[in-house]
């Protein structure tokens, strides 16, 4: 049975920030938090770089979350792009979206930050909690643990949005639009 969060490399990389084995204390509001993710409470997530935006709906109420992420600069942003660059065989041969797993161990043993720590994350929510990690923006990093797990390029897009283009016009693969395809000729004649 596959993990319901945290399924690929990439997405255990993210879970750890939300999940983190340094802290002495348990956070009560993750199973919450889990739950929201779970039971899609969690709308309209939009990944781009540098930022996760979100609504949480709790009851009739939505709670708007957004997180701010530093980008990778100078030598870490050329380090990623370089190590990217040299999975774009690799990578041709995946889905789109897809990256090779042995790219997380490069960026991390080259000292590439493929995630955004918790206190280097700005976080934003209009719920009345004191905290900085409320359990609204807890449910979106569950959220985006999801999708990155989904789609393991978005784990580049949040740090830059050169390293995750480069390799991907290698795979060849373009995106068709559903409105474009005839359903009767979709399968031949």
């Amino acid at each position: 049975m596959a993990a319901e969060f945290g399924a690929t490399v990439w997405g255990r990389a993210w879970l750890r920030t939300v999940e983190s084995t340094s802290v002495t204390t348990v956070d009560s509001g993750l199973p919450k938090a889990r739950a929201l993710a779970r039971n899609k409470a969690v709308e309209g997530l939009a990944v781009g770089t540098g930022r996760v935006t979100a609504g949480v709906r709790v009851k009739d109420v939505v709670y708007r979350v957004g997180l701010i992420l530093p980008e990778w600069t100078g030598d870490m942003r050329m380090e990623a792009e370089r190590l990217v660059a040299g999975v774009a065989a690799q990578r041709a041969a995946l889905a789109p979206g897809d990256l090779p797993d042995a790219l997380e161990a490069d960026l991390r043993g080259a000292g590439v930050d493929l995630v955004v720590p918790a206190a280097d994350q700005v976080v934003q929510c209009d719920c009345r909690a004191r905290g900085p990690r409320c359990v609204h923006v807890v449910a979106v990093l569950y959220s985006l643990v999801q999708r990155i797990d989904e789609e393991p390029a978005l784990a580049l897009v949040l740090r830059s949005a050169r390293a995750a283009r480069i390799g991907e016009s290698a795979s060849g693969v373009e995106r068709i639009p559903l409105g474009q395809l005839d359903p009767a000729r979709f399968y031949g004649d």
